[in-house]
């Protein structure tokens, strides 16, 4: 059981951490994922951010930790700030988990959008052959390498779902350069699946139109003892 948390931009609103601890006080998961994107701002001090994010880390029930990735609004300095508080953050690298003779690993990457700072490659080149690889990276922007490096599961945040949608039209902006269908939700690239979170917090205006702030679970189950064949 995983779960995904995107956009989280802690910093803006007042009273998104405490909603946030009230929220998983009673979701028990295996691993926590997050997504990148902590504070409001792309630029300036992340102190704050960073001191709200060690107030929701203990609230996190993860048997097997929290891996995070950065993203365009983040800075390096958080990785270091946060390597005590129960974070380990994926640049690109991969962290695998062994259980039953089966392996899942998770694969994540720099910033792909603004910093461009990805590595994909780097990245799997730590992944054991015939592992179940699931890639957490801040957007969906690299779904085609992703592909053909024929990736299981693709999770992904940063657009918000536009955080403002206008009925028949859909999002105004996607601050994107993914196909539409891949700004929120689930959806599928040749055999891979992606999901793309509407995210947890807003950034710009603290304002939502037609889309709301998530959470994400998700549960895996394996099927035939093919990692090939599991499903989400």
């Amino acid at each position: 059981k995983l779960l995904l948390m995107t956009d989280l931009h802690l910093d803006g609103l007042n009273g998104l951490v405490e909603t946030l601890q009230e929220l998983l006080k009673d979701e028990p998961v295996d691993l926590c994922l997050l997504g990148g994107d902590y504070r409001m701002e792309n630029y300036g001090p992340s102190d704050e951010a960073i001191r709200r994010l060690r107030l929701l880390v203990p609230h996190i029930r993860a048997r097997e930790g929290i891996l995070a990735v950065l993203g365009n609004h983040d800075c390096p300095e958080m990785v270091a700030a946060l390597k005590d508080d129960g974070i380990r953050f994926l640049v690109n690298e991969a962290h695998c988990l062994q259980r039953d003779h089966h392996c899942l690993c998770v694969v994540g990457v720099d910033d792909p959008h603004y910093f461009r700072a990805d590595d994909l490659s780097a990245a799997l080149n730590q992944v054991p052959e015939g592992a179940f690889v699931i890639l957490l990276v801040h957007s969906p922007e690299i779904t085609k390498e992703a592909a053909r490096h024929h990736l299981h599961l693709y999770l992904c945040g940063h657009t918000h779902a536009g955080q403002i949608q206008i009925p028949r039209i859909g999002p105004l902006f996607t601050h994107s350069r993914s196909p539409r269908y891949m700004v929120q939700g689930l959806w599928k690239h040749g055999t891979m699946i992606g999901y793309t979170s509407a995210g947890v917090g807003v950034s710009g205006s603290p304002v939502r139109f037609r889309t709301t702030g998530e959470i994400v679970l998700i549960t895996l189950k394996k099927a035939n003892g093919s990692a090939e064949d599991l499903p989400m």
